[in-house]
């Protein structure tokens, strides 16, 4: 376990050893997340665009048509039934 200090601004350091080994670097931006009623605080990395979409990616059927307009959706699939 690692130990930093909050500052008087409220920052902290994230130990290099730490981000090297989450593969933070700099720029990346940080969720900060509260767990529950604790005072325990979750830190992630935030996902982007590009790496979210090739994740969903494999659930998605090829050749699927992509969703644009929900209302569209919805009037084709009353139109159907």
């Amino acid at each position: 376990m690692t130990t930093t200090t909050l500052s008087s601004r409220g920052q902290i350091v994230i130990p290099a050893e730490v981000r090297r080994h989450v593969g933070w670097v700099p720029s990346d931006q940080i969720t900060v997340t509260v767990a529950g009623d604790s005072s325990e605080v979750v830190l992630r990395k935030k996902e982007s665009l590009e790496a979210m979409s090739d994740r969903l990616s494999r659930y998605v059927k090829p050749g699927t048509t992509p969703l644009l307009d929900v209302h569209e959706y919805y009037d084709l699939r009353e139109a159907k039934h």
